[in-house]
């Protein structure tokens, strides 16, 4: 019996009443209601929200009746997988590339081993240590096997953006479990792909699996391996054991690469801005693509003309080679005929109005487009999303937010992209990440199938009026010139 069923068998048991009466009251069938009760059939929306009202629930009760028949709908694995997916973009969207102004004493190695007690003071010592180590040159290497609670993804991008250059390798441990569950693995996104993104390729997250209840007899089984310090963490990260013999290091980072060779590389990063744009351009599935971005993904809509009014080169890369690989680019979009799904939000959608600056492109490349060009794209969008050749999104923020700095799709091979922005701390196009691991591929394709009527965004009807004002403002700007 489904956790849904359950809760309303407890519903009509509390109220005493008989199905056929509340069947009368609400306008549904007898039936529907009895073989909801043993999970044969699923009952309507429209039903579901009567029966809330018809016994009165509290907002609480509502949250969670609503909740439980979300599952059923969708499964509780892919309910699962879809919070954390929702959870992982609000969490994205949370992230400030801004390095801390707090100094951070550095520390050079000794000659003994110590002990350290005490989370802040654990803490401390880590800090240190990579300040240290990362301010000694250039080719330094830290390796890493955490314990679940302790994130140093904070301090590993502050030392990127002040401009330390080293590389770290990760190691996670992705628990079997059973069925489709792999909302623990997308949590622990949460960690890599800014990592990945910051440090423009030079973070390395490996994973292996092991089964749920396996025992751990070593109380320091966690480390952090670097040229001079091998660190013993403890699950609770209450204490460390800090090493400074080189023997001993040598044979933990020896054992670390005997065990990266058995493991699996989650991510695929690449920097260079035409090979992201070649990327792109490759990845585009003329049956379906989705996009995630803080504004529409207007791709589909730029013309060769366009490219020529607008392109711009900053001497780095031929402008010859520029048009090129973005006639490539937008040529593919143009030729996506179905299930073009754009998810962007209002506050994206209105920065493109009032600015015509497109967050996707590099500004030294693509200034903002005028306001009749703004107009136009906004109204072949506004027609396509009402025909349903385009499946436009725009996001509830109280429910789903979307990060500036970065824009998620799907490529032709399933596998999930994510790309910077103008407003990351390097600029678009400076990296894209990509995870083709099956699993979390089938997980965000789910999640973006679910999107359409879904709480977490606007019916179609909102966000056509939501466009149609766009529109009336560009008019009136457009009017004006």
């Amino acid at each position: 019996m489904s956790k849904f069923s359950s809760y309303l068998k407890q519903l009509f048991e509390s109220s005493g009443e008989s199905i056929a009466a509340v069947a009368r009251d609400i306008g549904a069938e007898r039936t529907s209601i009895h073989k909801a009760l043993t999970d044969e059939r699923v009952l309507p929306y429209r039903v579901v929200q009567a029966l809330a009202g018809h016994f009165r629930l509290t907002l609480e009760e509502r949250e969670e009746f609503f909740q439980y028949y979300e599952m059923f709908l969708q499964g509780e694995d892919a309910w699962k997988n879809q919070q954390a997916i929702c959870d992982l973009f609000n969490h994205l969207a949370d992230v400030r590339f801004t390095p801390s102004s707090v100094a951070v004493q550095l520390v050079c190695p000794s000659e003994n081993s110590s002990m350290v007690e005490g989370e802040f003071a654990v803490r401390s010592v880590i800090r240190s240590v990579l300040a240290w180590e990362t301010s000694q040159g250039e080719d330094v290497t830290i390796r890493m096997f955490l314990p679940t609670g302790l994130n140093l993804s904070q301090e590993l991008m502050e030392l990127w953006m002040t401009g330390a250059q080293f590389h770290v390798e990760e190691l996670f441990c992705s628990p079997v479990v059973a069925g489709n569950d792999c909302s623990r693995d997308i949590h622990m996104l949460e960690r890599i792909i800014p990592l990945s993104l910051v440090s423009r390729g030079t973070y390395a997250p490996y994973y292996f699996r092991e089964r749920l209840g396996t025992q751990d007899v070593n109380p320091l089984n966690y480390y952090i391996i670097t040229p001079n310090y091998l660190i013993h963490l403890s699950q609770e990260q209450s204490a460390a054991v800090i090493h400074t013999k080189k023997a001993l290091i040598r044979f933990f980072s020896n054992h670390f690469q005997y065990l990266l060779e058995r493991c699996e590389l989650l991510t695929n990063c690449t920097s260079s801005i035409l090979d992201v744009l070649q990327k792109y351009t490759d990845a585009t599935n003329p049956d379906t693509s989705f996009f995630m971005l803080m504004q529409p993904c207007f791709g589909r809509y730029v013309t060769p003309h366009l490219i020529q009014k607008y392109l711009r080169t900053d001497g780095s890369i031929p402008l010859e080679t520029l048009y090129s690989v973005g006639d490539r680019r937008f040529s593919a979009l143009r030729k996506v005929e179905k299930n073009y799904y754009t998810v962007f939000s209002e506050e994206g959608l209105q920065l493109f109005i009032d600015t015509g600056l497109m967050i996707e492109m590099p500004p030294e490349y693509v200034p903002p487009l005028e306001p009749d060009d703004r107009l136009v794209f906004l109204t072949q969008l506004r027609r396509e999303m009402e025909t349903g050749i385009v499946i436009g999104l725009i996001v509830r923020p109280s429910y789903l937010r979307l990060p500036d700095y970065m824009e998620a799709y799907v490529d032709a091979d399933g596998c999930i992209h994510f790309d910077t922005t103008n407003r990351f701390l390097h600029g678009a196009y400076c990296c894209d990440l990509r995870i083709s691991e099956e699993y979390l591929c089938r997980a965000f394709l789910q999640f973006f199938h679910s999107l359409p009527n879904s709480k977490m965004v606007y019916p179609k009807e909102d966000a056509l009026r939501i466009l149609d004002e766009g529109i009336r403002k560009l008019k009136t700007i457009v009017g004006q010139k």
